[in-house]
């Protein structure tokens, strides 16, 4: 009877684990995983505003937004588009700030479909794998109405060239824990779909999320030199 509840106990433990095995994407050019790492906003939360002039996005990881899904490779220096983010974290909340260049912004067709947008997908249960029930969709240079859970504020600046956007983690992360997210940009000439370009490795699976991980460093001693001001506020 003891040897059945073990086992029954390690089936159990195995089937709660298993959506993190299959979460993870390596990187087929460095053969490491391929993650985000979010730092912790040791002080204050960012404000939802658009505008990158926070304390909390110094030092901020930027991501590139450069896989060309379509054509499954980098996608080149062009002034059609560029695109990077960077995330923190504090609290329960997850922040992300955007910068967008694209030389021809679609936002006149009635028809979400046919413009430009954002697309970010937030997956706390990190299965590994899209699903439309955690896609948040944005029209470029539109702070969204109806914003669904857990997505709480959407802020375009600049012209519709920067954006900030808070998400409700439901939990205060702990360090190291891990969910699936991911990042997308459809660029839409004409009225159609010209290219889409993600976050992702080399090679990038279209339905497959990579990781964010929720990171935190100790704050420094009084003989620590402290972290320079404005090392992402420069980049916009």
């Amino acid at each position: 009877m003891k040897f059945c509840q073990q086992v029954i106990l390690t089936v159990v433990l195995l089937l709660a684990t298993m959506p993190n095995c299959f979460a993870h994407i390596i990187d087929s050019e460095s053969g490491l995983n391929f993650q985000y790492n979010a730092k912790l906003a040791e002080t204050t939360a960012p404000i939802v505003d658009g505008r990158f002039d926070d304390p909390a996005w110094e030092g901020a990881v930027r991501g590139k937004i450069e896989q060309d899904i379509e054509k499954n490779q980098r996608w080149p220096e062009s002034s059609d588009f560029a695109g990077e983010f960077a995330a923190v974290w504090r609290n329960g909340s997850l922040y992300l700030a955007i910068k967008i260049t694209d030389d021809s912004v679609e936002t006149r067709q009635a028809k979400l479909s046919r413009q430009d947008r954002l697309v970010i997908y937030i997956d706390p249960d990190h299965g590994g794998h899209k699903s439309d029930l955690y896609s948040h969709v944005f029209p470029v240079g539109e702070n969204a109405p109806l914003l669904k859970p857990p997505l709480r504020l959407v802020a375009w600046s600049n012209n519709g060239q920067t954006c900030e956007l808070s998400f409700d983690l439901g939990h205060i992360p702990k360090k190291g824990e891990r969910i699936g997210f991911g990042i997308f940009y459809y660029d839409v000439d004409g009225s159609r779909l010209h290219h889409k370009i993600a976050w992702g490795p080399a090679e990038y699976i279209d339905d497959r999320l990579p990781d964010l991980v929720f990171t935190a460093q100790l704050k420094p001693i009084a003989n620590q030199k402290a972290v320079r001001w404005g090392e992402i506020k420069s980049l916009y």
